[in-house]
């Protein structure tokens, strides 16, 4: 009796020690994946990060571009506001 009782304590220790093993396993198993997962997270953030920086750099060539032309219409502006200005100072000139 006593012999199947130890035989069985030595099964369940040894089922026991099977089941750490492959926890153990599992557990690795999932460290690695974690870590890849990490690592795809990072690549893609950083993939993310470059494409918004080149967004903003285009963006900003835009904004050059928008502030050259609102600063040639300015200028042009203020020419025929020039000429409207003399246009009436002849007029008035002649009416007089």
């Amino acid at each position: 009796m006593e012999s199947q009782i130890l035989q069985a304590v030595k099964e369940l220790l040894y089922e026991v020690r099977e089941m750490r093993a492959e926890m153990e396993s599992f557990k690795q198993e999932i460290r690695a994946e974690m870590e890849s997962f990490k690592q795809e997270m990072r690549t893609e953030m950083e993939n993310f990060k470059q494409e918004i920086r080149e967004e903003v750099k285009e963006l900003h060539v835009r904004i050059g571009k928008l502030e050259t032309k609102v600063d040639k219409l300015h200028d042009k502006f203020e020419l025929h506001a020039q000429k409207q200005w003399q246009t009436e100072a002849d007029v008035y000139r002649l009416k007089n």
